[in-house]
């Protein structure tokens, strides 16, 4: 057995995963459509298998390794109060532009993250890192360049790095070249 096939073979999703898995895919459809009449559910066994279907050919071609660790995880329990706090600051600037108050601004920012090395658990951080910063209304993460050390993002209204960004390795301004 070669290095690789045994290394595939170690991060093989467990049955146990698997099965949350589609036990939550089944209740997040159940809380979408809001009943259990048959055509909902017969609607909700197509959709519980393409996912399936397309989460294992995710994972048989993959090629990230990452490790997430709980307290990087946690990190995110203060995203459903920046969602709130960006829904209000969306909606100010949306008001303003169609009043004509101040128009809606397009904002890039840069700011360093450091990338001593490949590591699998600073690559769990930066996919944590985008997945926190744009689940907000009011930032996307464009991208991260690891050679410079960078991530770029855009905002429509300025604000600084949340305390989610920062205990996630993210740091204010970034050296240009």
């Amino acid at each position: 057995m070669t290095r690789e096939t045994r290394s595939r073979a170690a991060t093989k999703p467990s049955l146990v995963l698997c099965c949350l898995f589609a036990i939550s895919v089944v209740l997040s459809w159940i809380l979408c459509v809001g009943g259990t009449r048959r055509d909902e559910m017969l609607v909700g066994a197509v959709v519980l298998l393409l996912t399936g279907i397309f989460l294992y050919q995710v994972w048989r071609t993959e090629t990230l390794d990452v490790e997430f660790q709980l307290v990087d995880i946690a990190q995110g329990w203060r995203v459903p109060g920046y969602l709130i706090k960006d829904v209000y600051v969306i909606t100010a600037v949306l008001f303003k532009d169609l009043l004509g108050m101040a128009s809606a601004g397009s904002f890039y920012r840069v700011d360093k993250v450091k990338h001593e090395k490949r590591h699998p658990r600073q690559e769990a951080r930066d996919v944590l890192t985008t997945l926190y910063t744009t689940m907000t209304p009011n930032s996307i993460v464009i991208g991260i360049d690891r050679r410079q050390d960078r991530l770029l993002f855009h905002q429509l209204q300025r604000s600084g790095i949340s305390k989610t960004a920062r205990a996630l390795g993210v740091r204010p301004g970034a050296e240009h070249p």
